[in-house]
């Protein structure tokens, strides 16, 4: 009753923000592309549905230029989106804090720590003026637009201050301190935000949790920011770099720059990588056709599966759900259908051709032998009507001829008949190396 009467009051004599649903998005490793995806997708999400977007920070730090774009897109969010650095004794260190600071709610658990913002190039903490004063202008900018404690957001910088949850509250750096996802709930029904330069209130009446969970490439972005994993990737790459300097074998090469192109893929803008998956794919699949199947279908393979993850990725799970989202790169997705139209409507081409061809031609080591004019060795003595083996093209077939001709000699195709060719001596009748009777 008390909610009920709460939400009337609050809907009458102020703006009020209904919440039905709440997205949460796990950041935990590496702040990344894949990162800046999950909390748009949310925030569209929460927008088309009345939610709010709960970000748990669980999280050592990640890239720089990432970090600054959630915080643009935190703070032109359109609906609530609080930080909670969650679960107990988790930390968010570094771009954790600088995301934590621009969330128009800042929570903490009982037991855990934020700070540690200096940034760091090449594993060597950076000291420059102009990239420290940039970093901390802006971040005491956005702290105190929520009326946030600025200081804390200079020293965390220039002298990598730490705080546990309880300084925090003190020093008026974060807004809360729950014990889990309910407390905090409870805790943020009634409070008023400033959202988009407007105080609102923020009435919470449902409990639905909703988790936004990453896309199969957002995964695969995960996957590849793993050090160990760039480590090996590097060296497979260097490996294999090697091999084709060597052997100047083109599938070494072709594999080296598969290699290096996918650890390149942790950087790159996730809605990009879906449509990058669908081309690399689509490329491997006609390789392998036009190659004649070499690899037994394995590079096809290959192929396929990308060209699933990155479909999979342009259409996230919430589409196949049937929830409404607006998705912002909307031509980036349309080129993808486009290109993945053009690839199945190819492939079946392709093996409608093979088919067909298949029964129009005649077997291959018969398509590559059947030249006329070619010229071989007699391995045995030909007699007419007596015939004998002869090899040509490195082949051996049985061998017919009008004249004799004797093991050792020169010989020329003349045709193919059936299974055995005609042919007749190349030159003088007589063994190769040797000289004939006078």
């Amino acid at each position: 009753m008390k909610k009920w009467i709460l939400l009337l009051l609050l809907t009458c004599f102020s703006n009020a923000y209904i919440v039905h649903t709440i997205y949460t998005v796990e950041i935990n490793g590496i702040i990344g592309p894949y990162t800046l995806s999950q909390i748009e997708r949310a925030i569209s999400l929460a927008e088309q549905n009345n939610g709010l977007v709960l970000l748990l920070l669980s999280t050592p730090g990640g890239l720089a230029d990432v970090t600054l774009q959630i915080m643009k897109e935190v703070g032109n969010s359109p609906v609530p989106v609080v930080g909670f650095v969650y679960p107990d004794y988790s930390y968010a260190w570094s771009a954790g804090t600088y995301v934590l600071m621009s969330t128009h709610i800042a929570a903490m658990a009982p037991h855990t720590v934020i700070g540690s913002c200096q940034p760091i190039a090449g594993g060597t903490p950076v000291n420059e003026s102009k990239t420290l004063n940039a970093l901390i202008g802006y971040l005491e900018t956005v702290a105190k637009s929520y009326g946030r404690n600025g200081t804390f957001a200079r020293l965390c910088i220039t002298k990598n201050v730490n705080l546990g949850a309880d300084e925090a509250l003190r020093y008026k750096v974060i807004d809360i301190i729950a014990n889990d996802i309910d407390d905090l709930l409870r805790k943020i029904n009634g409070s008023s935000i400033v959202l988009r330069n407007q105080r609102v209130e923020i009435v919470v009446i449902g409990s639905a949790i909703q988790p936004v969970t990453p896309t199969p490439t957002e995964t695969l972005q995960m996957w590849l920011s793993d050090p160990v994993v760039s480590s090996i990737l590097s060296l497979l790459a260097f490996i294999l770099l090697l091999t084709a300097f060597l052997t100047g074998h083109p599938a070494a090469i072709v594999a080296a720059i598969i290699l290096l192109v996918v650890s390149m893929f942790s950087i790159l803008p996730t809605a990009w990588l879906s449509l990058v998956l669908i081309i690399m794919g689509a490329s491997l699949i006609v390789f392998e056709i036009l190659a004649g199947m070499a690899a037994h279908g394995v590079v096809a393979g290959v192929g396929a599966v990308l060209v699933i993850i990155g479909f999979l990725s342009a259409y996230p799970a919430s589409v196949f759900g049937r929830e409404l989202i607006h998705i912002k790169d909307w031509w980036l997705i349309q080129l993808g259908l486009y290109i993945n139209i053009a690839v199945l409507v190819g492939f079946i081409g392709l093996i409608i051709y093979k088919a067909v061809a298949v029964h129009k031609v005649k077997p291959p080591s018969e398509f590559l032998t059947n030249l006329r004019g070619m010229e071989g060795v007699a391995l045995d003595d030909i007699e007419p009507g007596v015939p004998g083996f002869v090899k040509v093209f490195g082949e051996y077939w049985k061998a017919v001829s009008d004249v004799s001709i004797k093991r050792g000699c020169k010989i020329r195709v003349l045709e193919v008949q059936g299974d055995r060719l005609k042919v007749e001596p190349a030159g003088i009748n007589t063994p190769e190396g040797t000289e004939g009777e006078k």
